[in-house]
């Protein structure tokens, strides 16, 4: 991180009477989680153990089903536990205890990974299920930090330099998934990638500050029902909160086409276009390259003019990048479909939580995110279902990938109705 982006990033970055101001450190603490998540999601949910579960299963259309079954029940579990859980964090002071959970299970489940052999498909599947669970739920919590690092003038551009950050480091993981790969070791990427994950995640927990307060209990109660009385007032009191709820179902809707294209684009490559396993790692390598610049440059592009209109033009990218995939027979023109998804997947996620970060009181960050986990994963199920039922039903990938648009167009539709003043406004009043 350049000492000079750094500067700027901070320049307005405003501090509490209860917690000192936000650093450089800090921030970069903040991103490092990035870092790690990255690696897992990029090696092993997108490209070499989503491939290896191929080989397992022994079926490609097969493997695509249960794939889809895969990364729909771990968002399921997530979706359910976020918004109490993210409640109960907020109550106790203890977001950073509960990161820390999640990395801990990403770390163990995804090593475990490694013991994986041919026709230990149940296995694999309960493994790669708790390992992606550890994944979402990190995120929902690492995302709640946010708001009180952040302020209307800089949240596009420190979101979008821990998305950055996080891309970057998925080229450096593919790298060393190719160099493995190459070597007859795809067996053991799922245990090097733990330890990747397990290095780079230390600054976050050396450096990033939890500013969450704890709130004395009462008599008689505890962190739990608490949180579940938390979140009943959160509930009741979601209408003064209405463009937060506006945006979260828009971003349910056009996530589901993300999550989707995460979890199929490597099978897509291999299974239609003709990709073998070390090509797809250099195109991820290539959607990785670009999506680098196009999270920091949607990020200040967001703080000028403003979250909607760059979520509106990152979508673009993605309807565009599907209907070339569905028309493509060549390997050279599905790099540009690469290319297209990885401006696309550098500016959407990053600025779609800056933009949630701007409509959520900091005191409830957590619970806020935990809904925007409910947003993101609550029916996230359904996009990864259609497309491997679709594949499955027809044993042709091309229909499933093309019906995947439908999500994005209808993301657009939703979100015109999102009033970024009156949710920023919305914000400065919090629940107590």
């Amino acid at each position: 991180m350049s000492s000079t982006s750094s500067s700027e990033i901070l320049s307005n970055t405003s501090s509490t009477t209860q917690n000192p101001p936000v650093t450089r450190r800090e921030i970069f603490g903040w991103c490092m989680y990035d870092v790690a998540d990255s690696a897992f999601t990029t090696v092993i949910v997108s490209t070499v153990f989503a491939i290896y579960f191929k080989s397992v299963v022994g079926d490609t259309n097969r493997a695509d089903y249960l794939w889809g079954w895969a990364g729909a029940i771990s968002e399921l579990v997530v979706a359910v536990l976020a918004p109490i859980l993210g409640a109960i964090a907020d109550f106790s002071g203890s977001r950073k205890k509960f990161l820390g959970v999640c990395a801990v299970t990403i770390i163990i489940f995804t090593a475990l990974l490694g013991i994986i052999g041919p026709g230990m498909v149940v296995l694999a599947f309960v493994l790669f299920v708790i390992a992606n669970v550890g994944f979402n739920g990190g995120g929902v919590f690492i995302d709640s930090f946010l708001p009180g690092i952040s302020n209307a003038s800089n949240v596009g551009r420190i979101s979008g330099l821990k998305w950055a950050m996080g891309y970057a480091s998925g080229i450096v993981s593919l790298l060393i998934a190719y160099a493995m790969v190459k070597h007859s070791m795809v067996k053991l990427v799922p245990v090097v990638i733990a330890v990747y994950y397990a290095i780079m995640v230390i600054p976050t927990f050396l450096f990033l500050r939890d500013r969450s307060t704890p709130t004395p209990l009462a008599a008689g109660e505890n962190y739990v029902t608490v949180g579940f009385r938390q979140l009943r007032r959160t509930l009741s009191e979601i209408r003064r909160y209405r463009e937060l709820v506006k945006l979260m179902i828009a971003f349910f809707v056009y996530n589901e086409g993300i999550v989707t294209i995460i979890s199929f684009s490597a099978l897509y490559a291999v299974g239609t276009i003709g990709f073998k396993e070390d090509e797809t790692l250099l195109l991820f390598i290539a959607a990785n390259l670009v999506a680098v610049p196009a999270a920091l440059a949607f990020g200040y592009l967001a703080d000028r003019i403003g979250q909607k209109r760059t979520i509106y033009l990152s979508l673009i990218f993605w309807i565009a990048a599907i209907v070339l995939a569905y028309y493509t027979k060549s390997k050279s023109t599905f790099y540009i479909v690469a290319v297209l998804t990885g401006v696309g997947i550098g500016a959407t996620q990053s600025v779609t939580r800056s933009l949630v970060a701007l409509f959520t009181p900091p005191q409830n960050a957590s619970e806020f995110f935990g809904f925007l986990g409910v947003a993101g994963k609550a029916l996230a199920f359904l996009g990864p279902i259609v497309f491997g039922t679709i594949s499955y039903r027809t044993g042709n990938q091309r229909p499933a990938i093309l019906a995947i648009s439908v999500f994005f167009i209808v993301g657009m539709i939703l979100l015109a109705f999102v009033n970024e003043e009156r949710g920023k406004e919305a914000a400065k009043t919090p629940i107590t």
